[in-house]
């Protein structure tokens, strides 16, 4: 993030200096270790002399001091980082990274969801366009094996998921008012929680504010849009001598979003991923191939005539007034698009973001009861709406008209009946419905009450209960309704009236007759009625309750010492209930809507857990360590739906002298399924599937849903690194960590086009199960469900960098600091029925891997009343897919995706104590995502959600303090 701070390593206790206040780190994010040791170097030779190290680190996070925290960036706090529930004092051997309320500031961060760009290990992960799931939501995902695998903490406590797809939106959370981010990156279940399989990011929130503090920014691209205007602030006061405290806070964030991707250079052209007819397996073409111009050849906005070449209606559109006139069609062409020609698009109209707009509040009382308990009580408040246009309702040549149709113009009906032609194929994209309108609203509401204390002899405790109470609500406007679709369109001229009726109405049944019905003209761009928009356009919906009842205790203290030191023991347990309670519109569960036809559900899930937690010192001071201490835990989980599972970890230290560690840690974590894997309804998606037979991509429907017959996953989880902390050079820190993830019964859903490819590919008839056909050999749907597939494996090395030093600079104290982080991944690949998916640099799947190397490079600069910060990301890359062969798939150059670094700037400065101007500039040199898009009707130009889309964006706000 910003101005960095962590130093240790990011995972050991940061420590106060003396004498500058307001002091702030430096970061820096680069894409190869050389350049931030030459950065580092710089800044040791520009600096002419040593000043004092300056008072407080300032990331200041919340270390449970008695005294009321002040709303002022000048008094720093100690970060106290541990990655154990064993309490300060002891360093866990699990690798740990921190972010502090400094650099939240310095790179003035508007939203939680943006720490996932500063945090090498959690990959990007917002879902902007799948309208089957909350659009816009963003969830914590580490190592990119599932945000499911994650465990997201409020001070220590778990979150209830925000929407009934699983998951919580890190959007929740009030910025104001964090003072601090600790992310575990290893198996963490023993200690943390059983769904800790990757790690945990755990917020810590200030406690005891003294004062007010607001913070107000705008923000805007290059090109005049993404207007982000954020309003945030802060107040808190103590009562009866400080015993009694009160602290409230509140966040306003909106995003307009909703651009036009051909609003950007790199999204102009109508660029598509196609699908090539002319591919044979010898004529030395590739079966896909990117391309631009891409128009429709099945569909114009009046109506197009969809039959082979030989038919005589071939080449038929229909203009103003239902007129037919020639169509031109490109060359080549494929079922969805043909390149050139005149034909039409709204590729350009895709979106490149949602809209998002935030209300957040919290609040916080706290009372010293005595000298060593106190009792505390919060709510936790947060609306998140969300809004997504998408494509407009379409039928790509699969409307059937026949010779008899109300509409038809009298021509095209002469020839069929010269030709003895009855019906014939029709083509459509309806701009008179509008754009879909996919638009969500989660309510998270939180309250919890807890007491705390002190047994004397070093023991503490504090337990807690929560109730959380969070709504969903997801409407689709302008959805159609199929069946009174088909029955508008199917019309003929009554022989009553003389007039156009739906033929379920002219027919000699009465069986079927619906008055109501009205009959719909598709001749001609426009040609469509208010009436008949009326009858068959309308809103689905889907609506979603969740609740979650929480209730914990832990203990920790030191039982007796040994030789070598205090022996540390933690434990303690929680009960959870949650439930979960959703409805649908009647439409949608009979699933006659054209898209989305959520299915509602209901499901409750009890856990009770347990664990304990011991660090035993073996040895200090001694001739063949400086240190030695072990790390154990273990925690048993009892589900309702699965029974009981247990996971344990083991850990070790070793110093041989105070400058060196060596750390190890294994761990078995466990995770059992939650409860939208387990009873969430059958759910749909349409999506492009190439059938690799027929090398014909269409678009396909698949079926996403929960399975109640899902068995608990097991995680083997292994690190092993080293930290070094030279006293010859203060202020310098550096780990290494080598991690290895397997994760065996692994709870995933198949990518659908896998499904197709093990089937079709591989004749592995288990796949083959899973994908329905119609009388033509043709897919019509694929089960893509929930299971246990086999195993899913992650490797890789952390590499962390830190220095900070004083200077002095022109007659003034500062500080200046860089900051390193470095992901590199060995391995990230799914195997399921003995076919193993490799996602290691796949960068355009969805949901998506990860590239091999991902870093963060920041340098910082803070001196009296200036702060400066300069940031570098860089963001591997890969390939478009790695299930595609190069050159037979794909273009070998177009099948490669190149990484992109991205520099950001930002400036603060202190008019006085209370006031303090700032603004920054991301992606200053306005780097383009890659093109890589998919081959759907309305093709997500840049596929990834990992690079950025907005472009060079500027940021200017202030910050008042009293």
């Amino acid at each position: 993030m910003n101005g960095e701070k962590p130093h240790r390593s990011g995972e050991e206790a940061m420590r106060k200096s003396s004498s500058v206040p307001g002091r702030a780190p430096l970061s820096l994010r680069f894409t190869d270790p050389s350049l931030a040791a030459i950065a580092l170097m710089l800044s040791v030779t520009a600096a002419p002399a040593f000043a004092q190290a300056a008072a407080g680190d300032p990331d200041g996070a919340d270390t449970a001091q008695s005294k009321p925290e002040v709303a002022s960036p000048s008094e720093e706090k100690e970060i106290i980082v541990t990655g154990s529930r064993l309490g300060s004092g002891f360093t866990a051997p699990t690798p740990v990274t921190t972010i502090g309320v400094a650099q939240i500031e310095d790179r003035a961060l508007a939203s939680v969801a943006e720490l996932a760009y500063d945090i090498p290990q959690l990959r990007i992960n917002q879902n902007v366009g799948k309208s089957s799931e909350p659009v816009g939501q963003n969830v914590a995902d580490l190592r990119a094996l599932g945000g499911a695998r994650t465990l997201l903490l409020l001070d220590g406590r778990r979150l209830a998921a925000t929407s009934p797809f699983g998951g919580i939106d890190t959007n929740i959370f009030p910025l104001s008012l964090i003072s601090g981010v600790e992310v575990v990156t290893g198996g963490a279940s023993a200690a943390y929680g059983s769904d800790a399989v990757t790690g945990v990011v755990n917020f810590s929130i200030q406690k005891k504010l003294e004062g007010l503090k607001v913070d107000a920014s705008y923000g805007v691209s290059d090109y005049g849009d993404f207007n982000r205007p954020v309003l945030s602030g802060a107040a808190g006061h103590s009562f009866l001598d400080g015993r009694l405290n009160i602290t409230v806070a509140g966040d306003l964030y909106r995003n307009t979003g909703q651009t036009n991707v051909d609003t950007r250079p790199w999204g102009r052209g109508n660029p598509v991923l196609f699908n090539n007819p002319n591919y044979t397996a010898t004529n030395g073409q590739t079966k896909n191939y990117l391309a631009t111009n891409a128009l429709y050849s099945r569909m114009t906005f009046g109506g197009l005539t969809v039959v082979p070449s030989t038919s005589p209606l071939y080449g038929i559109q229909f203009g103003k007034n239902g007129t037919p006139t020639p169509f031109v069609y490109g060359t080549p062409a494929n079922s969805t698009f043909m390149l050139g020609g005149g034909g039409v698009s709204i590729i350009g109209d895709g979106n490149i973001l949602p809209r998002i707009t935030r209300y957040s509040g919290f609040g916080r009382v706290s009372f010293d009861v005595t000298e060593n308990v106190s009792i505390w009580s919060e709510v936790l408040w947060s609306r998140v709406q969300v809004d997504s246009d998408l494509a407009p309702n379409y039928d790509n040549g699969t409307l059937t008209i026949q010779r008899d149709n109300a509409f038809l113009p009298s021509s095209v009906r002469q020839t069929m009946l010269n030709n003895n032609i009855n019906t014939f194929g029709f083509g459509r994209v309806n701009l008179e419905d509008g754009p879909s309108l996919n638009n969500s609203k989660a309510r998270a509401l939180r309250y919890a009450a807890g007491a705390e204390g002190d047994f004397g002899g070093g023991w503490k405790w504090d337990l807690y209960l929560q109730r959380s109470e969070n709504t969903f609500r997801q409407e689709s406007q302008n959805n159609r309704i199929q069946s009174r679709w088909f029955q508008g369109v199917d019309s003929v001229i009554s022989p009553v009236t003389g007039q156009p009726v739906c033929r379920i109405n002219a027919n000699a049944s009465a069986a079927d007759d619906n008055p109501a019905c009205v009959p719909i003209n598709v001749f001609g761009a426009g040609s469509i009625s208010p009436a008949a928009l009326a009858w068959y356009r309308g809103t689905s919906f889907y609506d979603a309750r969740m609740n979650q009842g929480t209730i914990g205790a832990n203990i920790n203290g030191s039982p007796f010492r040994t030789w070598a030191g205090e022996v540390k023991l933690a434990f303690g347990g929680e009960y959870r209930h949650e439930t979960i309670d959703s409805v649908s519109d009647d439409v949608s569960r009979i699933s006659g809507w054209r898209s989305i036809n959520q299915q509602p559900f209901a499901g409750k899930l009890t856990v009770w857990e347990g664990y304990a937690e011991a660090a035993v010192p073996l040895a200090t001071d001694m001739a063949f360590a400086k240190n030695l201490d072990l790390n154990g835990a273990v925690r048993y989980a009892d589900y309702s739906s699965s029974g009981g599972v247990t996971t344990w970890k083991v850990g070790l230290n070793y110093s041989p002298v105070s400058d060196v560690r060596f750390r190890g840690t294994i761990s078995r974590d466990i995770r059992a399924a939650n409860i939208n894997e387990l009873f969430a309804g059958q759910n749909q998606v349409i999506n492009a599937i190439n059938d690799p037979r027929t090398n014909v991509t269409a678009n396909t429907l698949q079926l996403t849903g929960g399975n109640r017959a899902l068995n608990p996953e097991k995680a083997d989880t292994k690190a092993v690194g080293v930290v070094f902390q030279p006293s010859f050079i203060p202020g310098l820190n550096a780990s290494i960590d080598y991690y290895s993830i397997k994760i065996n019964n692994a709870i995933t859903a198949i990518a659908p086009q896998t499904i197709v490819n093990n089937c079709f590919r591989e004749n592995i008839t288990s796949f083959c199960d899973l994908i329905t056909q119609n009388a033509a050999n043709q897919i019509t749907s694929i089960q893509a469900t929930l299971i246990n597939a086999q195993t899913i494996e992650a490797a890789g090395v952390d590499f962390e960098l830190s220095y900070r030093r004083p200077v002095q600079w022109f007659g003034t104290a500062g500080t200046i600091g860089s900051r390193l982080l470095v992901n590199y991944v060995d391995k990230l690949q799914l195997t399921a029925s003995n076919v193993t998916t490799v996602l290691l640099g796949d960068i355009a799947t969805d949901p998506g891997g990860q590239p091999r190397w991902k870093a963060n490079f920041d340098l910082t600069y803070a001196g009296g009343p200036l702060r400066l910060g300069a940031y570098v990301r860089y963001i591997g890359g890969g390939k478009f897919r790695t299930i595609y062969v190069d050159d037979v798939d794909l273009p070998a150059d177009q099948n490669r995706v190149k990484g992109r670094g991205y520099l950001d700037l930002s400036a603060s400065y202190k008019i006085s104590d209370h006031i303090e101007l700032y603004g920054k500039i991301d992606n200053l040199l306005n780097n383009e995502p890659p093109v890589i898009p998919n081959a759907i009707f309305v093709p997500t130009v840049s596929n990834s959600q990992m690079y950025d889309k907005i472009g060079r964006y500027y940021v200017a706000g202030v910050r008042l303090r009293f």
